[in-house]
């Protein structure tokens, strides 16, 4: 007779032989893979299409096919924002688990159908999730790391009949590490350069960074959150102005930096604590925006001057960990919604004035599917078995193939 070990590897075997393509096959040939990502902003969704090539490091190709963001409707961002305030019941995030399954179905399937593109040719969907939660080191009530990207990947599965990679992160975490950046190993993949020291920086609600050294060493890559990306602007130009974002940065180009409120911003301890390190709105939040937007009505600090002192704090925080903890002779290369904001990449320049900042679109990656396409990347190493997080960078005790695969 065989025991439970035993049964469970050849069930495992057996499912995967009659479901899933081996190591060996998937690399066998290019594969599309369509990847999902929604951030911390909840300002919509992006999907890219990608098709890729490649089994062995610096041996990855990939051709964009397509790119496309989509806005969240009113009543899920509302949910969304309700479980991120942890402000939800449980009965609400059920619901909004499966709401999202059903909402990114949809779009891939709008998405596909713009573009004349068949379903059945996709081999594989990654999908982020919604970060509702993101805490790798919690406070003395809890022993355990934890984070939660809400969506159901079996219910997108079973609607999709594709195989959908998800919660990418709960095994870094489960292997000591932050589970965050996961984004690093496509920047070394795709980025790092033999000649030059290269920055890849994503501004979305939260920016971060990853310092590739230009001998490619992959355990020379640092990378970690460095505070603040749109989080509060944004936040304080739907309180002040009712406006979703402040764009190109034109309300902020407008205003006056408060030196006062910057002092205070530039001494939130995160900025400066060592590498690896990961945050979210757990730390930079709206409840803390509102205290600070309280303090500028104390002060009598103008609307437009608190955007423009956000927008310096913002600048100055992915500089001054770049600083610290990178260096400051690189080539910046930027992406994510935060790369639209012209002020703010004005700035990012003004505090690094010996490092040279670019767009991904000077690479061919626009600068809205950076992280969809990483998601893409992610999946596609995952199909395959092979590892895509990065000890140094998470603080994982051991490299792992991020993901799980639901069928």
């Amino acid at each position: 007779m065989i025991n439970n070990k035993q049964w469970l590897e050849l069930s495992t075997k057996l499912l995967r032989k009659l479901i899933l393509p081996t190591p060996e096959e998937w690399f066998s040939r290019s594969r599309y893979v369509l990847g999902i990502m929604s951030g911390t902003s909840v300002d919509g969704v992006d999907l890219t299409l990608a098709k890729f090539i490649g089994s062995k490091s610096k041996n990855f190709m990939f051709t964009i096919i397509s790119h496309n963001s989509y806005p969240f409707p009113k009543g899920i961002k509302e949910q969304i924002q309700k479980a991120i305030a942890n402000e939800a019941r449980t009965r609400d995030i059920a619901f909004l688990n499966f709401e999202l399954a059903y909402f990114y179905t949809k779009l891939v399937k709008d998405f596909l159908r713009s573009i004349n593109f068949p379903l059945e040719k996709i081999d594989a969907i990654g999908v982020h999730g919604q970060t509702i939660w993101h805490e790798p080191h919690p406070d003395s009530q809890f022993q355990n790391g934890t984070t939660f990207q809400c969506v159901s990947l079996s219910a997108m599965a079973q609607m999709l009949k594709i195989p959908v990679v998800g919660d990418f992160r709960s095994k870094d975490i489960a292997s000591g590490g932050e589970g965050a950046p996961l984004v690093p190993i496509f920047d070394y993949e795709f980025l790092g350069s033999k000649t030059e020291n290269i920055i890849a920086l994503n501004i979305g609600g939260i920016a971060n960074i990853t310092y590739i050294p230009k001998d490619e060493n992959l355990s020379k890559v640092i990378a970690f959150d460095t505070g603040p990306g749109n989080v509060w602007i944004d936040g304080a130009m739907q309180v002040l102005f009712q406006q979703d974002y402040d764009k190109n940065g034109d309300f902020a180009r407008n205003g006056r930096l408060n030196n006062q409120l910057f002092k205070k911003l530039k001494a939130i301890p995160y900025i400066r604590k060592k590498p690896p390190k990961s945050t979210g709105r757990e730390l930079f939040s709206q409840e803390k925006l509102q205290e600070i937007i309280v303090h500028s009505d104390t002060k009598k600090i103008q609307p437009n001057d608190m955007i423009t002192t956000l927008t310096h704090f913002t600048a100055w925080s992915i500089a001054e960990n770049i600083k610290k903890f990178a260096n400051i002779n690189s080539k910046l290369i930027v992406s994510g919604g935060g790369a639209k904001n012209s002020f703010l990449l004005e700035l990012i320049q003004f505090y690094l004035p010996s490092t040279t900042v670019h767009t991904s679109d000077t690479y061919g990656i626009p600068i809205e599917a950076k992280e969809s396409l990483a998601f893409a990347f992610l999946a596609y190493l995952r199909m395959g078995g092979l590892p895509s997080n990065i000890p140094n960078v998470t603080g994982s005790r051991e490299r792992i193939s991020l993901g799980i695969v639901a069928v």
